[in-house]
């Protein structure tokens, strides 16, 4: 009795793992599989992505796979970012029956922080619903660029501005007035502009 039952338990988790093999092969994936199952009418596939060893600054172009599961035609009308670091590059796009479609999400990554993490909210127009899955991207930097002094960027922008001995100079060679400003002499009467 011990042994048939065993075969049974055996054969039943062989069954199951065999349907499941079965539904992502036939679906692209478990993901997918377990989106229909949920009456989903999509699923989009990674659902997170990890860039690592990235440069300062640098730009990644992250790639996300919509696959419609229904018989009619769904539309990518809009996204929305927690950044203006991160944007959808190709909506809208629509995909047809049972079509996959790449999702295109240009990354701005930071110069002066080791980490980044974004969310990206895509607006997903079904027949049924306009529904708003979220992506996330994730980077490291392993060698950000120090933070910039901000007692030097005072020191370089007072560079340019023009000092009292500027002045002086000015009015000793009889540069003092801009040549772009009118001289102000004559116009204390408005009456005489008009």
């Amino acid at each position: 009795m011990k042994k048939k039952t065993l075969f049974s338990i055996v054969v039943g988790v062989a069954l199951f793992i065999l349907v499941l093999l079965g539904f992502a092969a036939y679906f692209g994936s478990l993901e997918t599989a377990a989106a229909w199952f949920n009456g989903r009418s999509f699923s989009i596939e990674p659902r997170s992505v990890l860039l690592e060893n990235c440069s300062p600054g640098t730009e990644e172009i992250v790639t996300f796979r919509l696959k419609n599961l229904t018989s009619q035609k769904i539309s990518v009308v809009g996204e929305k970012s927690s950044c203006s670091c991160a944007f959808a590059e190709n909506i809208p796009i629509a995909a047809g029956p049972k079509e996959t479609v790449e999702l295109k999400v240009r990354v701005r990554l930071p110069k002066y922080s080791s980490d980044y993490d974004q969310s990206i909210v895509f607006m997903v127009s079904t027949s049924k619903k306009l529904e708003m899955p979220m992506v996330r991207v994730v980077a490291h930097i392993p060698e950000p660029l120090p933070v910039p002094d901000d007692a030097a960027e005072t020191l370089a922008a007072s560079e340019s501005l023009p000092t009292p001995e500027m002045n002086e100079d000015a009015e000793a060679t009889g540069s003092a007035q801009d040549p772009q400003i009118p001289d102000s002499q004559g116009l204390e009467n408005r009456e005489d502009l008009l």
